[in-house]
């Protein structure tokens, strides 16, 4: 029975393999600038959640090649670049040709989800208190790129709908619900989002629900069942084999720690059909490694650090 099992991950573990690397782009000698983006040819690939995989869409800018090459997500946005969680790291992370932008999720006092990723505006603003306790006005109001560089001064903090309608259809979105205990109803809201833009389904939207809260992603299962979903590893977790069969009830893929990212840790995560993405990759020396490892992408502050 155990032969049969292993035997069954790795043929699943072939076709999700296959159906990335045809899904990726070598974007070789990138100019660095929005008119080398060209105009995206959508090329898009479906695949069922039981293959634990997702329809993805491969952004061909004219004169290039489409090749193998690692999935890449944009850790919120091209953060290295820009200020995170921003249009501005949005759109650089979409030219720089990543395949997927990662952004974070919360709700303002008044129920608005907005791209944030701490609990408070006082890191990424020029105003302090909790975003759950500040109302979507109030929050509108604030510079979200001057401490970054004055050249992003007048940046704001976007809301989701704002993100859905730029890039919403268009490259990879990978949606992380931040504390979603502490907005109740952020899973619904999420979710009618979604559904009212046609975005919740794998076809139309590429779009994966990420969160460390398993209870969350439970909930936006229900809501939205054709919806991809990805576990979030704690660093120092251990991701045991009763942990793998929970997931698999309602996840496609498992977000590794770098530190957690072991070669054994991986191959074990996918022989369940499970995806792997590793976070937040800094160095091309590991980023390299982990493609070696196997993992089906890696997410990082530079969607160039592979030489994209």
């Amino acid at each position: 029975m155990e032969e049969n099992v292993a035997e069954g991950g790795r043929m699943l573990r072939r076709t999700l393999s296959h159906r990335i690397l045809l899904l990726t782009v070598a974007a070789a000698a990138l100019v660095f600038t929005p008119a080398a983006a060209g105009t995206a040819d959508p090329d898009v690939f479906s695949a069922g959640r039981n293959a634990a995989a997702w329809s993805v869409h491969a952004r061909l800018p004219d004169a290039r090649t489409p090749a193998a090459g690692p999935l890449i997500a944009a850790h919120r946005g091209a953060s290295k670049y820009a200020p995170e969680n921003t249009m501005a790291a949005f759109r650089l992370a979409e030219t720089m040709g990543a395949n997927f932008i990662e952004l974070d999720v919360r709700a303002t006092r008044d129920g608005r989800l907005i791209a944030l990723h701490d609990e408070t505006v006082d890191r990424t603003t020029n105003g302090k208190g909790r975003a759950g306790e500040l109302t979507f006005g109030e929050i509108r109001r604030l510079d979200a790129g001057g401490w970054f560089s004055p050249a992003f001064r007048g940046e704001r903090i976007p809301s989701l709908e704002e993100v859905l309608d730029r890039f919403g259809g268009g490259i990879g979105l990978i949606l992380e619900l931040k504390q979603p205990s502490a907005y109740p109803g952020i899973e619904q809201a999420l979710a009618r989002l979604l559904t009212e833009r046609g975005l919740d389904r794998p076809e139309r939207g590429r779009i994966i629900i990420q969160s460390f809260d398993t209870g969350s992603l439970r909930r936006v299962r229900e809501l939205l069942p054709n919806m991809p979903i990805a576990v979030l590893v704690r660093p120092r977790q251990r991701v045991t084999s009763r942990d793998l069969a929970e997931y698999r009830k309602f996840a496609d893929a498992v977000h590794l720690p770098g530190a957690s990212a072991r070669k054994p840790v991986i191959r074990r995560i996918q022989s369940c059909g499970l995806s792997v993405m590793v976070w937040n990759i800094h160095g091309e020396r590991q980023a390299r490694r982990l493609l070696r490892y196997g993992v089906d992408g890696i997410l990082t502050d530079d969607p160039l650090l592979l030489g994209r």
